[in-house]
C-alpha cells in the first residue's frame, strides 16, 4: 500500500499556506468598500503583503520543526545506514525504515531459504521447496507455482506443486493457471484480475525449454508496488535458477547411472572373455611344449612349434592385461608384497619377448632391492618393453636404466622409435587409448597395456610416467619402492 502521511502534511501545509492570504485578501476588499473605504490604498496592500509574510514565515517555522526530524533521520540513513528511534525518528522516516526492514527481511529470508533448497534432489521436490522458500520471503501461505511445460517430463511433470508442508504435493494445470501463464505476458511480476479474481504471478522460466509461474491470490489489494515488484522479480529469478539447476543436476546423474551401468556390463565382459581365453591359450602352449619334447618331430615342425609357444604366451599375457585392466575398475586387485631383485626379472621379461633387436641394460649407484609384487612388476615390465619393441623400428635398440634414487627404484625404458606429442604424452595411460600414429605403425593393439600398467604401478605404491617427442623416441619411467641391499 502507499505510504501517505507525509504527502498529507504537505498538502495540508500548502492549504494553511495558501488559504489565510486569499481570506486576507477577499476581506480586504469587501472592509474596503465599506470601513476601510477612506484608508490609502497603498497602505492596504503594504498590510496585506507583511501579514502574509508573517503568516508564511510562521508556517515555515512550524513546519521545518515539524519535518526536521524526518530530514535528519533520512540524512542518517543515506549516510550510515544506521536506524534512529523515538523522538529523533519523524513519521515519514518511520515509514520508509519499516519498508526498508520488510525488503531486508524478504532478502534475508531469500537467502536463507534458497540455502535450504535442495538442488541435488528430485526436480519436483526442489519446486516445492521453493513453494515453502517464497511463501517464507512473502510472509503468505497461499503461494503455489505452476510448472506448464517441460522438455523433460520424466523429471518434472507439468502440474501445480504446493509446499513441502501441504498434504497435497501436486494437481493438474487448470485454465486458471493457463490463463495466469499467457496473460502475464512475460512480466517479471504483476497483478492480474479476471473471471477467478485477482493474483499476483511471477514469471519463474529459466528459459525457452520450460515454462513456470509462482503465483497468490491477490483479492482485496491494490497494484504492485515498485517495492514488491522488485523482490518477486528477485524471487522469480532465483526459481528459474534453483529449477535449471535441479534439472542439470538430474540430467547429469542419469547419465553418470547410464554410464556407470554400462561400465558395469564392459567390466564383467572383459573379465567372461578372459577368463574363457586364458584356458585355451594354456592348453596351446602346454601342446606346443609337449611336441617340441617329442623326438618324432621334425626339426622343421620344431621352429613353427617354437612360433606358436611365443605367440600363444604373448596372446595369455594380452588376456592377463586385460583381466588386470578389469580387476582395476572393479577395485579389486591386491598385489602382494615381496622383496626381490629387479635386475633378473628385467633379463627374464626381455628373453621372454624373444626380440631380433639390441637391448642395453645398465645398473647405477648402490645395489637395491624393490619392494612389490613380482609377478605384477613383470607384468608391468612386459607391457612396457612389448611397446618399444613393437612401436619402434627393427634393428633399433631398446635402452634400460636401474637407477636408485630418493623416492626409491627409478627403472626407465628408453625406445628409438615414433615418439610420443602432446596429446598422446597427455592420455597414454588411458584405458583403450591408442594415438593416430600408434594404430598406423601397430594395428593389432589393444590400448590396455599402459593403463594396466599405471594401475598395477599405483596398486603397488609406485608410479610411471611417459617422455619423448615425435621422432625422437619414448622413455618410460616406473618407480617402485625399494631398500639398499647389502649383498652384491
Amino acid at each position: 500500500m502507499p505510504r501517505t502521511g507525509l504527502w498529507l502534511r504537505v498538502f495540508v501545509g500548502l492549504l494553511f499556506a495558501v488559504l489565510p492570504p486569499i481570506l486576507l485578501l477577499v476581506g480586504t476588499v469587501l472592509l474596503t468598500e465599506s470601513l476601510l473605504r477612506d484608508a490609502d490604498p497603498n497602505l492596504v496592500a503594504v498590510l496585506i503583503v507583511v501579514g502574509a509574510v508573517v503568516w508564511g514565515a510562521i508556517l515555515a517555522v512550524i513546519y521545518a520543526r515539524s519535518l526536521a526530524d524526518d530530514l535528519r533521520a533520512f540524512r542518517t540513513l543515506a549516510e550510515r545506514g544506521e536506524q534512529l528511534t523515538g523522538d529523533g525518528a519523524g513519521t515519514a522516516y518511520q515509514e520508509v525504515a519499516g519498508a526498508l526492514d520488510e525488503r531486508n527481511r524478504q532478502i534475508a529470508a531469500l537467502a536463507r531459504e534458497g540455502a535450504r533448497i535442495p538442488i541435488d534432489d528430485a526436480p519436483p521436490r526442489v519446486v516445492r521447496a521453493l513453494v515453502t522458500a517464497t511463501r517464507s520471503v512473502m510472509g503468505d501461505d497461499t503461494w503455489r507455482a505452476a510448472v506448464l511445460s517441460s522438455d523433460d517430463p520424466a523429471e518434472l511433470p507439468p502440474g501445480v506443486y504446493f509446499g513441502l508442508d501441504d498434504a497435497v504435493a501436486t494437481n493438474p494445470v487448470g485454465d486458471l493457471e493457463q490463463w495466469a501463464s499467457v496473460t502475464t505476458g512475460g512480466a517479471p511480476a504483476s497483478r492480474l484480475e479476471g473471471q477467478w479474481g485477482a493474483f499476483a504471478v511471477v514469471d519463474a522460466s529459466p528459459g525457452e525449454r520450460l515454462s513456470a509461474i509462482l503465483y497468490a491470490p491477490w483479492e482485496g489489494r491494490g497494484e504492485l508496488t515498485p517495492a514488491e515488484r522488485s523482490i518477486l522479480a528477485l524471487v522469480g529469478r532465483y526459481a528459474g535458477t534453483a529449477i535449471e539447476h535441479s534439472l542439470l543436476y538430474a540430467r547429469v546423474r542419469r547419465q553418470a547411472d547410464e554410464l556407470t551401468r554400462m561400465a558395469a556390463i564392459q567390466s564383467d565382459f572383459l573379465r567372461g572373455v578372459t577368463h574363457d581365453l586364458q584356458t585355451p591359450l594354456t592348453s596351446i602352449g602346454a601342446l606346443a611344449t609337449e611336441l617340441k619334447a617329442n623326438a618324432a618331430v621334425p626339426d622343421s615342425a620344431q621352429v613353427d612349434l617354437d612360433t606358436i609357444f611365443h605367440q600363444a604366451e604373448r596372446l595369455r599375457r594380452m588376456v592377463g592385461q586385460l583381466l588386470v585392466a578389469s580387476r582395476l575398475e572393479a577395485g579389486a586387485l591386491t598385489p602382494q608384497v615381496e622383496v626381490f631383485a629387479v635386475v633378473p626379472l628385467l633379463e627374464r621379461t626381455w628373453a621372454a619377448l624373444r626380440a631380433d633387436r639390441a637391448f642395453a641394460l645398465r645398473v647405477d649407484g648402490p645395489p637395491h632391492l624393490a619392494v612389490g609384487d613380482p609377478d605384477r612388476t613383470e607384468q608391468v615390465l612386459w607391457a612396457i618393453l612389448d611397446n618399444a619393441i613393437k612401436y619402434s623400428p627393427a634393428g633399433s635398440s631398446v635402452e634400460v636404466a636401474v637407477t636408485p634414487d630418493d623416492s626409491g627404484l627409478r627403472i626407465s625404458i628408453r625406445d628409438h622409435g615414433a615418439g610420443v606429442d602432446d596429446t598422446t604424452r597427455a592420455q597414454a595411460f588411458e584405458q583403450f587409448y591408442r594415438s593416430a600414429m600408434a594404430r598406423q605403425v601397430a594395428p593389432d593393439g589393444s590400448g590396455v597395456g599402459l593403463y594396466a600398467a599405471r594401475g598395477l604401478m599405483e596398486a603397488m605404491g609406485g608410479r610411471v610416467t611417459i617422455d619423448g617427442a615425435v621422432g625422437a623416441g619414448t622413455v618410460v619411467t616406473i618407480w617402485l619402492p625399494a631398500e639398499r641391499s647389502d649383498h652384491t
